[in-house]
This record gives C-alpha cells, structure tokens and sequence, in this order.
C-alpha cells in the first residue's frame, strides 16, 4: 500500500518569508518587518524539519527542501536586520 506523498504544510510560506526577510533587511524603516518575516521563515522551518522528520516518507523531497531553504534565508535576513537595526540605531549609517 503506497501513502500518497503531500507537499509539506507552510513550506512555500516559509520560502517567501525567508527570501523577503533579506532585501527587506536593507531598506531603512522596514528592518522590524524583516525581523519578524525572519523570525517566522525560522520558526515554520523548524516546525517543518520536525514534521518531516516524524512522518517519514509522507512529505515530497521538493517541499522538504524548499522548507530546508526558507529555513536558512530566514536565518540570514534575520541576522543582516540585526546587523542593520544595530547600525541604524547607533547612527552609524547616518554620519
């Protein structure tokens, strides 16, 4: 008997946020924005490698994968809008 194979739960949305989070981490006002989309991208990737990992063989390999990447972009623009919050706080950019 074959499970019929499923795209993982939040993994396009996990994508997305991640990818936004980056670019979104460079533009003046909308570094908290970019926080939250990373802290997000983050947190449905975790949930995502969980959920894989729990039901193997349920998810397709592109999803995992996909899920695997919003992860990973969600930790990098989580880190450059840290990086640019701190900068733009301390007037750094400014002078």
């Amino acid at each position: 008997m074959k499970q019929d194979e499923k795209n993982l739960p939040l993994s396009l949305v996990c994508l997305i946020f991640g990818v936004l989070s980056i670019p979104l981490a460079f533009a003046g006002h909308l570094v908290s924005l970019a926080v939250v989309l990373g802290v997000l991208a983050v947190s449905f990737g975790f949930w995502g490698k969980r959920k894989a990992g729990r039901h193997l063989l349920r998810y397709t390999a592109v999803s995992i994968k996909r899920a695997q990447r919003g992860f990973r972009f969600g930790l990098i623009g989580t880190g450059c809008a840290v990086v640019m919050w701190v900068l733009w706080a301390s007037n750094v950019l400014l002078g």
